[in-house]
C-alpha cells in the first residue's frame, strides 16, 4: 500500500469503500505515508485527521521513511508533513534521522511536545553530527519539553541547562559530555529522573558530586565508577530527599559499589531503613560474598535476583544457589514481602524455602526460570505452610517457566489447599528489561 496507489485508485476501486475500512487501509502505513494520502483530496485528508487525532501520541520519526524511488523529501515538504502532525503529537522519537532535517524546524515553535528522544549516530561527522547547537534548536522548536533523551550525540552538555522545564534526562553514548557544565544543569533543572548510565566514558567521577544541588531527584541511573573513584558521591546520593531509585550500572565494581550501599561509612541518618526493595541481572562468581554485603539490609521487602547463564561447552548452565547462602540469608532479610530467584539451578528446595519459614510477611516467592527439582518443591512448602497458623493469606508462588510441570495446578492436592498455597504457572514473554550487571535499589521516603 503507498501513496501511488492510492493516487491510480482515487477515481475507482479503493474511494468506493466507507471511510472506516479507507481508516484501516491507511493506518497500515507510516504516519509519513498518511500525510502524503491525505494530500491527493479533502475526504481522504479528513480520514488522516481522524486517524492523527485518536492514534497519535508517540511518533517514531527514520531516515528511511523520506527515501522514496531513489529521491529524498524536499524540505519544505518535510516541514509541512511535521507542522500538520505536530497538534496531535506528545512524544517524539528519532532514529538515526538526518539532524539537518531538524534543523529546518528552526524558526518553528512546537509547545505541544513534551517528550522527545534523539537516538542519533556516533560514526556521523562534519555537519551531521548533532552539537551544542543543536540543543539551543531544541530550546526554540520544543520550548515546554520535560523529557529528553540524547543517544550517540557530540555535545559537551553545555547548553541543557536552558531547558528550563526539563524534568527527566537521559544521556547515553555521550563520550564529549565536560564536567563543568553538569553545576549549570543540577544547579538551574528541577529533575525528577537523571540517566547517565551507559558508555558516558569521558565523564568521570568527579563530574557527578554536584548531583546534591538537584533536589528534586527522584531516580538516578549511573555507572559505578561515578561511585569507586577517588571521589565517593555515594553519601550525597544517599541524602537526596526524594530518592526513590537509584541503578548503577557494574562490570567490575559490583561487590565495591553494594558495599558502598549497604554499609557506608558515614551513613545518613536512618538510611538503612529507607532501602526497602534490591533488584540485580547478572552473572556472579562469588554469591557468598554478594550475599552477606544483602544481609546488611535488614529492612529490604522485595528481593530480586535475575540469573543469567553461563556459557560452557555442552551448552548454557545455570548458576547454582547454594542452600546454605540462602539460608543464612533467610535469618538476616526477615522482613521480605517479595522474594524472587529468576533463572537459577537450586541446590535443593530448602534454601527458598528457609524464606517461607523465617520470612512472616512473606507473601510472593518467584522461581520464574530456575530449576528447584521439581514438584518435591511445592511439596515441601505445602508441609511449612500447614503449620503456619498465622498466616491470614494464601502464599503466591510463581513457577512460570520452571521445571515444576504447569499442570500441578490443577492438581488434586494444590487445589485442596489453595487457602494457603496459590500457584501461578503463566507463560511469560522474554524481557527485555534485565540489562546485565545492573544493581538496582529502591528507597522508601
Amino acid at each position: 500500500i503507498s501513496c501511488s496507489l492510492f493516487a491510480a485508485n482515487t477515481a475507482s476501486s479503493l474511494l468506493q469503500l466507507n471511510d472506516d475500512v479507507l481508516g484501516l487501509i491507511i493506518s497500515q502505513v507510516n504516519v509519513y505515508q498518511q500525510f502524503e494520502i491525505g494530500r491527493l483530496n479533502r475526504r481522504l485528508e479528513g480520514i488522516v485527521q481522524m486517524l492523527w487525532r485518536t492514534r497519535v501520541r508517540s511518533v517514531v520519526l527514520q531516515d528511511e521513511m523520506f527515501r522514496r524511488s531513489g529521491t529524498g523529501t524536499s524540505s519544505r515538504q518535510f516541514v509541512a508533513f511535521i507542522l500538520a502532525l505536530a497538534p496531535h503529537m506528545e512524544r517524539l522519537s528519532c532514529h538515526q534521522l538526518d539532524v539537518r532535517r531538524l534543523r529546518l524546524l528552526s524558526r518553528h515553535n512546537l509547545e505541544g511536545i513534551s517528550h522527545l528522544e534523539w537516538l542519533g549516530d556516533g560514526n556521523r561527522r562534519g555537519r551531521v553530527r548533532f552539537v551544542d547547537e543543536d540543543v539551543r534548536l531544541l530550546n526554540r522548536v520544543f520550548p515546554k519539553l520535560t523529557r529528553l533523551k540524547l543517544r550517540s550525540c557530540q555535545i559537551t552538555g553545555k547548553y541543557l541547562c536552558d531547558l528550563e522545564h526539563l524534568s527527566e534526562l537521559c544521556l547515553d553514548d555521550c563520550q564529549f559530555l565536560e564536567s563543568q557544565h553538569f553545576r549549570d544543569v543540577f544547579r538551574q533543572l528541577s529533575l525528577r529522573k537523571f540517566d547517565i548510565m551507559e558508555d558516558c566514558d569521558e565523564v568521570n567521577c568527579c563530574d557527578l558530586v554536584d548531583l546534591q544541588l538537584c533536589p528534586t531527584l527522584e531516580h538516578i541511573k549511573i555507572a559505578d565508577y561515578h561511585l569507586c573513584m577517588e571521589s565517593d558521591i555515594t553519601q550525597q546520593i544517599l541524602r537526596l530527599p526524594r530518592l526513590q531509585k537509584l541503578s548503577i550500572y557494574s562490570k567490575n565494581f559490583v561487590f565495591d559499589v553494594l558495599a558502598r550501599i549497604a554499609r557506608p561509612s558515614n551513613p545518613p541518618a536512618g538510611a538503612a531503613r529507607l532501602i526497602e526493595g534490591f533488584r540485580f541481572s547478572g552473572v556472579l562468581h562469588d554469591y557468598g560474598r554478594f550475599f552477606r554485603e544483602l544481609g546488611n539490609l535488614r529492612h529490604l521487602k522485595r528481593l530480586e535476583m535475575h540469573g543469567q547463564p553461563e556459557e560452557e561447552e555442552g551448552g548454557n548452565q545455570l548458576q547454582v544457589l547454594e542452600d546454605q547462602m540462602l539460608r543464612q540469608l533467610s535469618h538476616k532479610l526477615t522482613e521480605l514481602t517479595e522474594l524472587h530467584l529468576c533463572g537459577y539451578q537450586l541446590e535443593s528446595p530448602l534454601g527458598v524455602l528457609e524464606f517461607v519459614t523465617n520470612c512472616r510477611q512473606l507473601r510472593i516467592v518467584d522461581i520464574t526460570r530456575s530449576n528447584c527439582h521439581g514438584e518435591s518443591f511445592i511439596w515441601r512448602c505445602l508441609g511449612i505452610l500447614s503449620k503456619q497458623r498465622w498466616r491470614s493469606e494464601p502464599l503466591e508462588l510463581w513457577i512460570r517457566q520452571s521445571d515444576i510441570k504447569p499442570e500441578i495446578v490443577h492438581s488434586p492436592r494444590c487445589l485442596d489447599n489453595v487457602k494457603l498455597l496459590r500457584i501461578d504457572a503463566r507463560r511469560i514473554g522474554r524481557s527485555l528489561d534485565f540489562m546485565s550487571g545492573v544493581l538496582k535499589f529502591s528507597f522508601v521516603r
